[in-house]
């Protein structure tokens, strides 16, 4: 049996619904190589997850399946959708969570909705391991008899990032502030930069390290992935400037 590699990505926290999941997927191969990106999103933020999912997939192998379950609508009539992009696929609901996956155009995907009829019937508000993972399974095991194609315009993407909106899109563990404003190779040869988040107005250093401003300053840099990151040095920029994910952000 070849090992497989599935990866997660959920709004669940540190709970034993991740667990559950896991198991399922041991139960079936002993030897897979299971990955937790992130359980830590906010609950409930389909931008926060799509984010997540677009910066962190092509780090992976050929052939991840990638679990994705960020749900408020769990039970609800949205369809449970498998994408094919050849290297990887992706499974979870059709809620704009793959927005950047259908977004990219260096990706041809193929979109297949899962069978009404397909997987377990024990909850509808726990489709995780009672749908997702199962049809993560079945899939590993090229059972693609779950799936049927389906129209590309039934698709769901986020309307904010369909306007080309600048939004917060993530705020981590330390409060660092991530954005999807992307800032060319030379933004460090700026000295300081002007931030508007909800109507406000700041003057933010622009900085490469955190060390280069005063214990609780607040400074912003290119991030780790092109994007335009705030931060506060050993402090929480997200807690300083009271904002939140989805909240619009506008730069000068």
């Amino acid at each position: 049996m070849d090992n497989k590699t599935f990866a997660m990505i959920t709004d669940f926290g540190f709970d034993f619904s991740v667990a559950s999941m896991k198991a399922l997927i041991l139960k079936n191969f002993p030897d897979a190589q299971i990955v937790d990106i992130d359980h830590s999103i906010k609950q409930f933020s389909i931008l926060s997850g799509s984010f997540v999912i677009d910066k962190i997939y092509n780090y992976f192998p050929d052939k991840t399946i990638f679990i994705c379950v960020v749900d408020p609508g769990v039970g609800s009539k949205r369809e449970p959708i498998c994408l094919d992009t050849g290297n990887y696929i992706f499974i979870g609901p059709n809620n704009g969570l793959f927005h950047y996956i259908l977004k990219n155009p260096d990706l041809s995907c193929k979109a297949y909705v899962i069978k009404e009829e397909f997987g377990f019937t024990r909850s509808t508000t726990f489709h995780g391991r009672d749908l997702f993972t199962p049809a993560a399974i079945e899939i590993a095991n090229g059972n693609f008899n779950i799936v049927e194609m389906i129209d590309r315009d039934k698709l769901v993407s986020i309307p904010v990032l369909d306007g080309g909106t600048p939004v917060i899109t993530y705020i981590d563990g330390f409060g660092n502030i991530k954005t999807n404003i992307p800032l060319s190779d030379d933004f460090n040869k700026k000295e300081f930069l002007k931030v508007s988040v909800n109507n406000v107005l700041h003057l933010i250093k622009i900085s490469k390290t955190f060390s280069d401003v005063t214990s609780g300053e607040l400074l912003c840099y290119r991030g780790s992935n092109d994007t335009l990151e705030i931060a506060a040095n050993l402090a929480s920029a997200g807690n300083i400037l009271k904002v939140n994910v989805g909240d619009y952000i506008t730069i000068e």
